[in-house]
């Protein structure tokens, strides 16, 4: 994090609108990409996102060192978007117009794989497309996976491979 950045945090930290909307300009892009790959709602993920905001509000004082602003921030939106899906009716909502806003697991997919990826990347559980997400749409490594969600790396890392685990069932699972 630069210096200004960390200026912003400590500027926000100390009540200035200013800086935490400088804030929420910079990181509602990728958030809003990592609660959509958990919740496959582009509604819900933006519902998400505000809370994580309002959140981040509301606690920014509690974070002491204003460096980890981005990993005490994705941590808020992880929490936003598995609430959010534990939360929700069972009435899933169909995009058909993706316009790049939807992240792919696998670009070099064709279009049947890749559907057939999507469908079983749906029917897992929030907490397991959760860690999903953020490692493989998020691109984060396993430290940062386990930083997100508060977790220790050994928890992630057995965590993923479950997941992991579980996708491929939903795969053999197909029709």
């Amino acid at each position: 994090m630069t210096v200004i950045a960390a200026n912003v945090v400590l500027a926000a930290r100390s009540g200035d609108a200013g800086a935490f909307a400088t804030l929420v300009h910079a990181e509602t892009p990728s958030a809003y990409r990592l609660a959509l790959s958990i919740l496959r709602s582009p509604a819900e993920a933006e519902d998400a996102v505000q809370d994580a905001f309002l959140r981040a509000w509301r606690d920014i004082g509690s974070l002491r060192v204003p460096d980890r602003w981005p990993a005490w921030f994705r941590r808020l939106v992880v929490r936003a978007a598995i609430d959010k899906a534990r939360r929700r009716n069972r009435v899933r909502e169909i995009v058909l117009d993706a316009a790049g806003e939807e992240p792919g697991p696998v670009p070099a997919l064709g279009t049947e794989d890749r559907l057939e990826l999507l469908s079983a990347y749906d029917r897992l559980s929030p907490d397991d497309r959760a860690i999903l997400a953020l490692r493989y749409f998020a691109d984060l490594e396993m430290p940062d996976v386990a930083a997100a969600l508060g977790i220790p790396l050994g928890t992630a890392k057995s965590r993923s491979h479950r997941a992991l685990g579980r996708l491929r069932a939903q795969l053999r699972q197909e029709p």
